[in-house]
């Protein structure tokens, strides 16, 4: 008997997830978005890219190092989807030299292999993001790397037609129907998707989307600034760069600098003003001195004044960690939530694993219930989520 699975949002997490379940026998996979093809209107189109594999909460270490696999694997077939160029953690003070060395000791003892970097050495790694007078010293991620999200959600979604995956765009839901406790089919205006499985990938709307078969998903949408320089003459790969100790990020994209900053006032994106694409409108009173700042790490050679702002918005969780799994008392409704592209490979094999055989290689798959939440008040859950934000990397209890 066949098995139908309907996939909201084709973002990287949902074509991941349905690449997965689609090279299983049996199943029957279409995928709903109500984007067009290729558009990546959603926070995957305006991530920038930065892979990096460790974090303090062994089981995100775990999923970047599943969706590295998944990504290099798409290399390993002619794609360029990921670029080992490493990663480094620049420290500007002692206190924060020793804790990039704690970070690495801690990332030592879940397998991954780093080194410490004097100043000297952390500007020649990457001379145009890393200020060698104002670096005390470094820890530089070997495997680290930055991820093409345009190139492999393309190569997914093929990979997903392939195995006989339908792809519907141009679509949105306008209802889930749960009739006996669990999902029968999903409507996206007058036609009907029966199914026996809902998985809901769709970032930022995935509250509004849960919320048609009567489930609420503990996301809060945030707003995050990220700027280009102008184009100048590129000086081939090399580490992306992140400071710690002043929450902001820096990576090359070829002929132009990306700077991103969580040093501001957290900016909470309320449901009614979504809209249909995760990009919004730039509030220059916030932003623009968050940037202004975090621009002074980079070396005076190299600072901009940004030509391309964005302003996207991603949505967190309360304790920073994605929400993967089943749904409530939904039966055959489950969500695949909260994933960066950093962690969307290695969560959709998870989750495909635990949709159609019923467990996963992911030992710690617990920890992201998407119902650990429930019994908490919805104002205090935005409340920690909001407070993690310039800890994005941090895992709480």
């Amino acid at each position: 008997m066949t098995r139908r699975i309907v996939v909201i949002g084709a973002g990287i997490a949902g074509v991941a997830t349905a690449a997965c379940v689609s090279e299983v026998d049996g199943v029957d996979v279409v995928v709903l978005d109500r984007g067009p093809r290729g558009s990546l209107l959603g926070s995957t189109g305006l991530a920038p890219g930065l892979v990096g594999l460790f974090n303090e909460a062994p089981v995100l270490t775990k999923l970047a190092q599943a969706s590295v696999h998944c990504y290099t694997d798409l290399s390993d077939r002619g794609l360029n989807g990921f670029d080992r160029v490493g990663g480094l953690e620049i420290a500007t003070t002692p206190e924060g030299q020793r804790e990039v060395e704690r970070r690495s000791e801690l990332a030592n003892a879940q397998g991954l292999p780093t080194q410490v970097l004097n100043a000297r050495q952390a500007a020649a790694a990457a001379p145009a993001l890393v200020d060698e007078p104002r670096c005390v010293g470094a820890v530089h991620y070997p495997d680290d790397g930055v991820a093409h999200a345009g190139v492999i959600v393309a190569a997914l979604a093929d990979r997903a037609a392939a195995a006989g995956a339908r792809f519907r765009y141009n679509g949105a839901v306008s209802a889930i129907d749960v009739q006996g406790g669990r999902v029968r089919a999903v409507r996206v205006g007058t036609d009907v998707y029966r199914t026996d499985d809902v998985i809901i990938a769709c970032g930022i709307w995935g509250p509004a989307v849960a919320a048609l078969a009567g489930q609420r998903l503990a996301l809060t949408p945030v707003a995050h600034p990220y700027v280009y320089s102008e184009p100048r003459a590129p000086a081939g790969p090399s580490p992306f760069v992140r400071w710690p100790e002043h929450h902001a990020y820096a990576r090359e994209h070829g002929d132009r600098l990306g700077l991103g900053t969580y040093a501001h006032t957290p900016v909470r994106v309320s449901p009614d003003d979504l809209g249909t694409e995760a990009e919004q409108p730039w509030p220059a009173e916030v932003f623009d001195p968050a940037i202004a700042e975090s621009s002074k790490l980079l070396p005076a050679a190299t600072r901009f004044t940004p030509q391309e702002r964005l302003n996207g918005v991603f949505a967190m969780t309360p304790d920073n960690l994605p929400l993967v799994g089943a749904m409530g008392d939904v039966d055959g409704l489950w969500a695949a939530q909260a994933l960066w592209v950093t962690h969307a490979g290695g969560a959709a094999r998870a989750l495909a694993q635990l949709i159609t055989r019923g467990d996963t290689d992911l030992s710690e798959i617990d920890q992201l219930d998407p119902c650990r939440f429930a019994d908490h008040l919805p104002d205090e859950l935005t409340r920690r989520a909001l407070r993690l934000y310039r800890d994005i990397y941090a895992a709480v209890d």
